[in-house]
């Protein structure tokens, strides 16, 4: 079931400033911030959305590596609960086609890919066979994705609360996995909380965060129950793709605003993509205009997944909300709740 409108403006403002204070939205929204954060806190409480961070891909940082699983007769429900359990697997679904289980795993580098995760899942007894496909480049991902609720004049007012991101320079900030492990839990988490849980001063604590977030060393996004969302099919893409046609193939898919992933990858296909769609209907309709921008497209698979156990380190119920759990490298995370989740940023500008 769709939310409402005025639920979905909230959803839509922290899709584009993650971090904004609700004193900022407000002015931005033309609502009152108190309105707001109860609003918020009410759909936070029930797992409907949530605002959360992962590993970024800004420069050389970061390994996004997609995995295919066939399972074992029997054994996908066990198989399932164990790659949940993984911190580094940050996306666990299941698949409608050739594949019974598909993986997102992001990790700071492939040698860490290849030493420390790769053999987890080579040595599970469940799993029959893998398949491996690394993304060589990333054009879109889950914290570019928009609904479409804000007026044109309330976007442009959202979007100036949020930093711009730059390359990195300079070191890694200090304390970055602990930073990054409590920002996964609470991307809204203010300098004094994540102060508390990395051992820090908050005034540290928050130019740590600053960096980490305007050089999109960590990247932050609004997520949001797909049932609640209005596009409840999801459908993941592998294709080929013409080099010289794929500028224009790329320019098509980053027109939808629920483009969640687009990225080249190796392997048998170039390009992959995942779209939330209305209805598996719009499936042939992204095929077509995808054919008509970039002729030379190929479609060698479409696969509507069946469930989302985990996103992005999130572990969900069967009705795509969040339970609360997230999964972090220093364990499964303690059940994430309103209370302190929905706070304003004490950073400057809204980070």
């Amino acid at each position: 079931m769709e939310l409402p409108v005025e639920d979905l403006a909230i959803i839509h403002a922290l899709q584009i400033a993650p971090r904004a204070t609700w004193a900022q939205l407000g002015a931005a929204l033309g609502r009152h911030p108190t309105t707001l954060a109860d609003r918020w806190e009410r759909l936070h409480a029930d797992g409907r959305t949530w605002v959360t961070a992962h590993l970024g891909a800004s420069g050389t940082q970061g390994c996004a590596t997609f995995v295919g699983l066939e399972c074992r007769p029997g054994r996908r429900a066990e198989v399932l609960e164990r790659l949940c359990a993984v911190p580094e697997i940050g996306t666990v679904e299941e698949s409608a086609r050739a594949w019974d289980v598909r993986l997102t795993i992001l990790t700071r580098t492939w040698q860490q890919m290849t030493r420390e995760v790769l053999p987890l899942v080579r040595a599970d007894s469940g799993i029959l066979r893998a398949q491996l496909t690394v993304a060589t480049r990333l054009y879109a991902i889950g914290n570019n994705w928009r609904l479409d609720v804000l007026s044109p004049e309330q976007q442009r007012r959202v979007a100036a609360l949020r930093p711009e991101v730059h390359r990195p320079h300079g070191a890694t900030p200090a304390h970055l996995e602990e930073l990054t492990a409590v920002l996964q839990r609470d991307g809204r988490a203010t300098a004094a909380e994540i102060a508390a849980a990395t051992g820090t001063h908050p005034t540290t604590a928050a130019r740590h965060l600053r960096q980490a977030v305007e050089t999109g060393l960590v990247a932050l996004r609004c997520e949001l129950a797909q049932e609640h969302s209005g596009y409840p099919v999801p459908c993941q893409w592998y294709v080929r793709v013409p080099p010289a046609q794929l500028e224009a193939a790329v320019r098509q898919l980053r027109s939808y605003r629920t483009l969640r992933l687009c990225a080249s990858t190796t392997g048998d296909t170039n390009l992959t993509f995942l779209l939330w769609l209305r209805t598996p209907g719009d499936i042939f309709d992204v095929e077509a205009e995808l054919q008509a921008a970039a002729p030379g497209v190929q479609v060698v698979e479409s696969d509507v997944g069946v469930r989302t156990h985990k996103r992005m380190g999130w572990i969900l119920r069967e009705d795509s909300t969040a339970t609360g759990e997230v999964v972090t490298r220093g364990g499964p995370g303690r059940p994430v709740t309103a209370a302190g989740a929905g706070g304003p940023s004490a950073v400057t500008g809204g980070p």
